[in-house]
């Protein structure tokens, strides 16, 4: 809350005694207002408080506006602009539209391994251990056969155009002939310019979760921006969608995973390696793997790129992504376990790793203020630990 409480001695600048005091807490009640109403709506703390202070505006405005006003109390005048803004929010939050979400098909290929699956005793301990995490064999079975391991969430794109549509963002897509027509973007003059492949769900079309950001920015010129970790909500414009349903919940981090693949691919200049393989957020990894313990808050975004998979492989597969937030002071980065990795400080270190076969991991921040012109801010590995986790 630091930077609650730098907004609210900026907005209270010029005040002094009783009159600052009303302010701060005129001013509090509806911050923690707003902050609830939003983490309603899925929001993490952290982004539910960005997105309160955005809605009651520049608090040095605030403050002009306050010592501009002469008559009545203070605490009167407060109530009178905070209502403003409190309106608007409130109406923000009530047209928010909810896009619906699944999962695949339900798999009935899944299964549990048996003993002559593992090549040596100790991936037969991994396997144990990673079933365990997930509530044991029947819970682990269920989860996977209700798609919840599946690469990306889908997303109703009816409910994604209609929603568009109605708050007045013009979508040129040509319309469905059939469940599983793609979603085909056209061009002004009418011609089609690119298409996003779509799965067909008991009659309806539905769109890879991740494809959302990459269809967004070629679908409109509006400004685009993302709230929460959870089932967020993209800002289009003054529309407001919210990604997922608690039963087939939508990940940010999987959404800009998918948005930097994208950057990279119309930037050669962009921090990333041409070819890279992301790896999505619901892959089950072992829990005993090595963490990344990284600078900041919980809730901050970070991508990792890492040559396990290529060294594994003798180049047959890419450098890997991991986009992942924050958690208790660290990220996941690998599925491995008893892997010896080092952290360097550029791609070119990171190459020359590669090169000798040295497991090794390059750290970014991840800026996602501004969906059109997502930022990579290096992480120093001086700033960098890695961390093992107990083993049972």
């Amino acid at each position: 809350m630091k930077r609650t409480e730098r907004y609210l001695q900026r907005a209270a600048l010029g005040l002094w005694g009783r009159r600052r005091a009303d302010v701060r807490a005129e001013l509090r009640g509806a911050i923690e207002d707003k902050l609830y109403r939003y983490q309603l709506l899925g929001m993490s703390p952290e982004a539910a408080e960005t997105a309160a202070l955005r809605d009651l505006g520049s608090p040095h405005r605030l403050a002009r506006s306050l010592g501009l006003v002469h008559t009545g109390t203070t605490t009167l005048r407060l109530s009178l602009l905070l209502g403003m803004a409190g309106l608007l929010s409130l109406q923000a939050v009530a047209q928010v539209a909810t896009v619906k979400s699944a999962f695949g098909v339900e798999r009935s290929d899944c299964r549990l391994a048996v003993p002559a699956d593992f090549q040596t005793t100790a991936d037969q301990v991994r396997y144990a251990r990673l079933l365990q995490s997930y509530g044991g064999p029947e819970r682990y079975l269920q989860l996977c056969r209700a798609g919840q391991f599946e690469p990306s969430v889908l997303l109703n794109v009816t409910d994604l155009l209609s929603a568009l549509t109605a708050g007045g963002v013009p979508i040129r897509a040509l319309p469905a002939a059939t469940p599983t027509t793609p979603l085909l973007l056209l061009s002004p003059a009418g011609t089609p310019e690119i298409s996003f492949g779509t799965v067909d769900i008991k009659g309806e079309r539905y769109l890879n979760s991740p494809q959302v950001l990459p269809f967004l920015r070629r679908a409109t010129t509006l400004p685009i921006q993302v709230s929460g970790l959870k089932n967020p909500i993209i800002h289009v414009g003054d529309v407001a969608l919210q990604l997922g349903t608690s039963a087939a919940p939508v990940w940010t981090v999987d959404l800009l995973s998918a948005a930097l693949e994208d950057t990279r691919t119309g930037n050669a200049s962009f921090p990333l390696p041409a070819k890279v393989q992301t790896v999505p957020s619901t892959l089950p990894i072992d829990p005993a793997a090595p963490q990344l313990a990284v600078p900041g808050q919980d809730g901050d975004v970070f991508a990792v790129v890492q040559n396990a998979l290529w060294i594994n492989t003798d180049g047959a597969q890419a450098e890997t992504l991991w986009v992942r937030a924050r958690q208790q002071g660290r990220i996941a980065f690998t599925d491995e376990v008893g892997s010896d990795f080092q952290v360097v400080n550029s791609q070119a270190e990171l190459d020359r790793m590669t090169a000798r076969k040295i497991k090794a991991a390059l750290v970014y921040r991840v800026d996602a203020r501004d969906i059109r012109h997502l930022q990579l801010q290096l992480v120093p590995k001086e700033e960098l630990g890695i961390v093992s986790t107990p083993r049972s």
